[in-house]
């Protein structure tokens, strides 16, 4: 049954990224920066350079509400992106939006909550809700 979703997934990266360049309304390409591990001692650590990883993603917006129904007045931004080629997004990561590479990205925004859409356990897509 894995393999069934795996090639599902294969096939929603590759409708993602058809529509995911700068020119098409609300589909872009992103880069996550992640950082590195940090070494020497736990008291004065130091960061490494941080790795950039390209993906694409699909942007929406959505009004909250409470508990009653009624809006709040906060929207939340959030990034649709695949699962395939394996690059799982972390709140500890921060993205970029519109570009291709780490070097040419202007604004790292920071991520609020990641949550995977994994039917039958495998993951086809993350959601990346960023934070306001």
């Amino acid at each position: 049954m894995a393999e069934g979703w795996n090639a599902i997934a294969a096939e929603v990266a590759e409708a993602i990224r058809s529509v995911s360049d700068i020119s098409q309304p609300g589909g872009y390409p992103a880069v996550l920066r992640r950082a590195g591990p940090a070494s020497g001692d736990e008291w004065n650590p130091t960061p490494s350079a941080p790795t950039y990883l390209t993906i694409h993603v699909i942007e929406d917006s959505r009004e909250m509400r409470d508990a009653n129904g009624t809006l709040i007045g906060q929207t939340v931004r959030t990034l649709t992106t695949t699962a395939v080629p394996g690059i799982v997004p972390s709140d500890d990561d921060t993205i970029a939006v519109g570009v291709t590479d780490g070097a040419s990205a202007t604004e790292w925004l920071e991520i609020a909550a990641v949550r995977p859409i994994a039917p039958a356990g495998v993951a086809v897509l993350y959601e990346i809700d960023l934070r306001s």
